[in-house]
């Protein structure tokens, strides 16, 4: 009943992992942004003060591709260690302090403890180590950002090596909420990521293709199509292979070899 040899899936899709998020796709039509990224965490290769960013734009616009593209060139090139965190899991200080000092090798602390010891372990950790890029991802979803933002900060200003902060959210700056004094002294620089077009989407597409699917296996006209549909509805490139991932397994459910626009949700077939 399982056998693979018998499914069609074998015949289309061969890696679903480029088109369910589970692999990432390197980064297009964002070279603008990628550079802005890197030169603004570029001084903590020397142990310089980096810049604050807050990279922001709407789902599915490459925030989070962009960030770890320059995170993994830093850490391959340099010495920088990084640090990736997601606020949806740790969403108040105290849970996010932890699980930065647990990435950094400490032993998980107790519940509880608290956010001044948190933070000397953290101050202690830079002093005899070295400098640290910190990506907060769905930084909107952070219960205390002002107060986490200036924590990592001022243990930036308090040491030789440096910790730069990187914060990802879905909301542009003025929706944040964030104290106005403190966020001033951050000095934070926006860099903002508009919804792809059509264009850029049909690059990501014509490369998920060439990564999932087998050569030969999907019409060229049913990239184009998903790319004008959600460059005019969303410009998200998530919803985009979204539809390509249903496409392919529709085509396999009927036991076709090729992907066509018929199998498109809004097709005949």
């Amino acid at each position: 009943m399982f056998d693979n040899n018998t499914s069609p899936r074998s015949g289309i899709i061969h890696a679903e992992r480029y088109l369910n998020g589970e692999a990432s796709l390197p980064p297009v039509g964002r070279d603008s942004e990628v550079h802005s990224i890197r030169d603004g965490i570029r001084p903590l290769t020397k142990r310089d003060t980096p810049e604050t960013l807050l990279i922001h734009g709407p789902p599915g616009t490459g925030k989070t591709v962009c960030v770890n593209h320059v995170l993994d060139a830093l850490t391959e090139e340099t010495s920088v260690k990084t640090i990736r965190i997601n606020c949806w899991q740790y969403s108040t200080r105290p849970a996010l302090l932890t699980e930065l000092l647990i990435q950094l090798g400490y032993p998980a602390p107790r519940k509880g403890k608290p956010v001044d010891e948190l933070l000397s372990k953290l101050r202690e950790w830079l002093e005899k180590n070295r400098s640290i890029a910190v990506s907060l991802d769905e930084f909107d979803q952070l219960r205390d950002k002002t107060e986490v933002a200036y924590d990592l900060h001022m243990l930036s200003q308090q040491t030789g090596n440096k910790l730069g902060l990187v914060m990802i959210s879905n909301l542009p700056p003025d929706a944040l909420v964030l104290d106005s004094r403190s966020w001033s002294r951050l000095n934070c620089r926006p860099i903002e990521f508009e919804p792809y077009t059509a264009d850029q989407l049909q690059q990501i597409l014509e490369k998920a293709v060439e990564q999932a699917f087998k050569p030969g296996t999907v019409d060229s006209d049913v990239v184009e199509a998903i790319a004008e549909q959600v460059a005019e509805t969303s410009g998200d490139c998530r919803e985009a292979l979204e539809q390509l991932l249903q496409a392919g397994r529709r085509a396999m459910r009927h036991g076709v070899r090729e992907v066509t626009e018929r199998d498109l949700a809004n097709g005949d077939r």
